[in-house]
């Protein structure tokens, strides 16, 4: 029991953020408390959300469509009663192929904590700690989605990175041209819905220094992994974004980098080659 409470009191349940927090230029910040046991607590938490907002410059005058809401209500598992506390981003979005929009959420935060919910420091403090954490976390994400493009940094979109950027679309056109220089082949494997993907265009290979490092050791390769041609090596997992450094000689995968996470190997592995 001593270990399950100890659990709940650290773990999150998820994070993700479906887009980039660029355009989010106004909501509504709301409290959904659910909880009888943390109500008194809901004014505390909307100024604290307030406060942060002012921080990043987020207006949240009148009554936006776009809201940024806490919803924390009261869980249990077992014989732990606990509280779980989720931070989302709830706006009208339009999906690919529509033409009208869609409300959903395009942030997502949940934790769980186990307050003593007779020892009501305790409960102020844990609540308290982890909606600071949370609006912090969703701080920072907003500050780097929305840095300003910096002098060595091309502006682009999921739609005209290939484009922009000069890469390769035809796998069998790129691992030619790959040959005929005396290059490796760099894969980009992508999807028109894959956040961290927009974050890897945006971040790190749209950066002009590392475009060049790129060119100058690769033929590089955008490819969708749910509509274009390519050998079903470079299938076996649906995870995006995935980077392939792949000998064009032999076609065989050289390294594999997975995620927006693994950008550091990636650019370790540019600076040591």
């Amino acid at each position: 029991m001593k270990l399950l409470l100890s659990l709940l009191t650290t773990v999150t349940l998820y994070a993700q953020s479906f887009y980039l927090l660029t355009g989010v230029d106004n909501y509504d910040p709301i409290v959904a408390n659910m909880s009888p046991k943390t109500a008194k607590y809901s004014a505390d938490i909307k100024a604290l959300m307030k406060n942060m907002s002012q921080e990043i410059g987020v207006s949240i005058k009148g009554h936006p469509s776009r809201v940024l809401v806490f919803v924390i209500r009261d869980v249990s598992l077992g014989d732990v009663v606990g509280l779980e506390v989720k931070l989302e981003l709830g706006e009208y979005v339009l999906r690919e192929g529509a033409t009208q929009r869609v409300f959903g959420s395009t942030y997502e935060e949940s934790r769980l904590i186990a307050p003593n919910f007779k020892d009501e420091e305790d409960v102020e403090e844990q609540l308290a700690d982890t909606v600071e954490e949370m609006l912090e976390k969703f701080k920072l994400q907003y500050q780097e989605d929305n840095k300003k493009l910096s002098k060595g940094q091309k502006s682009v979109t999921h739609e005209t990175f290939a484009t922009v950027m000069g890469y390769e679309t035809n796998y069998k056109t790129a691992l030619e041209k790959a040959k005929k220089e005396g290059k490796e082949l760099m894969i980009f494997m992508t999807t028109s819905y894959c956040p961290w993907c927009r974050k890897l265009e945006n971040r790190i290979l749209s950066q002009n220094d590392i475009d060049a490092k790129i060119k100058s050791k690769y033929i590089p390769l955008m490819l969708n992994l749910d509509k274009d041609s390519y050998p079903k090596a470079f299938a076996k997992t649906r995870f995006t974004p995935i980077l392939y450094v792949v000998d064009a000689k032999s076609e065989t995968i050289e390294h594999t980098f997975e995620g927006y996470s693994n950008r550091g190997e990636f650019l370790f592995l540019l600076k040591g080659k």
